[in-house]
């Protein structure tokens, strides 16, 4: 499938203009995947008996697409890479050529500075009031409170209750109007552990961890690292042993509505941030990907010529080897040859006869035409030639 990036804008177009099972095939996906997708985006698609009721000319009601705030993406990204639950990118494999002769797209450019989103985000995040008294628990609120009871009735636990206290019921109805802030932007709530208790909000694919905790309970392990006249402790971790080692860890006197604004703000910039940075990552990503397939092309290139180079000086060499064998053993079947008729001549101008004489001359004549390569047969002479490896 071939991944594909479109605005709200243009998917919405797209989902309001024909069925989902049709759209969804010419994405290769099923209309259930496109669906999830749609709904990941917020970005609203046609009920059951939508287009049925369209097609009988009955009135049907179309949802508005509806807008969001500026941390939040206005892309939908269908197929291609997508971060799995481990942190990796899952991608379709390509080949060097492939990657070398890929487009890229142009550098992202915001139409925003990251200041001028602050003062959108500014503008737009309220004061979150903090109740004397939680009316409307959150869902996550509850769970804590059921934590809290169980860790009560347990006669030895490590852990002690956290909200059973005027601090600890003050920072529990700050948190619940964090949580119910935050749900109402679309973000998913947690709580990580009955013991441990970390919380965390999640809008981009990433658990955004924090600890807000109580000086006044009586888990040790962050009190001692509190300073004089603070009450509570907060930082963007799930590690509560070690917060008060993070560089954006904080204390405070008290807990009020603009200390929950300041957090909320603080939250909504670092996903816009991360959302940039990921960005641009994503596509430094491509340029280097690119780079380092040309590199690799240039590379094998390079080492492809170098071995055809070598087999080229070997071949070279295998036939001058052969050339020089040759003649080797012309001059030396000539000197047999001289050696055969300098005995000749003795034996002409002797007297009486060398006995073996002629079966000598026998095998020497034998070894003068075995030797002498300008003697050799078609079939022998087309061996050798073959041995020279002429295209």
């Amino acid at each position: 499938m071939t991944p594909r990036t479109l605005t709200r804008q243009e998917m919405y177009d797209l989902v309001w203009s024909k069925p989902m099972t049709q759209l969804a095939a010419e994405f290769d996906l099923s209309d259930v995947g496109l669906r999830k997708i749609c709904k990941a985006a917020k970005v609203p698609t046609p009920g059951l008996g939508y287009w049925a009721k369209l097609a009988n000319g009955k009135k049907v009601a179309k949802t508005e697409l509806p807008t969001l705030y500026p941390f939040q993406s206005q892309f939908v990204h269908i197929g291609g890479g997508s971060r799995s639950r481990y942190g990796y990118f899952d991608e379709p494999e390509k080949t060097d050529e492939e990657l070398a002769q890929m487009e890229l797209p142009p550098p992202p450019k915001f139409d925003e500075t990251i200041d001028e989103v602050r003062l959108k985000i500014e503008a737009l995040v309220p004061l979150i009031p903090i109740p004397k008294s939680i009316s409307k628990p959150h869902p996550i609120t509850e769970r804590l409170l059921g934590y809290d009871a169980d860790i009560a009735k347990e006669k030895y636990c490590f852990y002690k209750p956290r909200y059973q206290h005027p601090a600890g019921l003050r920072l529990l109805s700050a948190l619940n109007s964090f949580f119910t802030y935050f749900e109402k932007l679309g973000f998913r709530v947690k709580v990580h552990g009955p013991r441990t208790q970390s919380m965390s909000v999640d809008m981009d694919g990433s658990y955004h961890y924090f600890r807000f905790v109580c000086f006044d309970d009586g888990n040790h392990f962050y009190r001692r690292k509190s300073s004089p006249g603070k009450a509570y402790g907060f930082s963007w971790t799930s590690d509560q042993d070690r917060m008060s080692e993070n560089k954006d860890y904080r204390e405070y006197v008290d807990i009020t509505p603009e200390i929950l604004r300041d957090l909320a703000i603080e939250l909504l910039m670092g996903i816009e941030e991360r959302k940039r940075s990921n960005i641009e990552w994503l596509y430094q990503r491509q340029v280097d990907k690119k780079n380092e397939a040309i590199a690799n092309i240039v590379e094998r290139k390079a080492k492809a010529t170098l071995r055809r180079k070598q087999e080229t000086d070997r071949i070279i060499e295998t036939r001058l080897s052969l050339m020089s064998q040759a003649l080797k053993d012309i001059r030396r079947a000539e000197k047999i040859q001289e050696l055969i008729d300098a005995l000749d001549k003795k034996v002409e101008s002797a007297s009486k006869e060398i006995p073996g004489y002629k079966k000598w001359r026998a095998w020497a004549i034998h070894q003068v035409n075995s030797t002498d390569p300008r003697n050799m047969s078609i079939k022998r002479a087309g061996r050798w030639v073959e041995r020279f490896h002429l295209k």
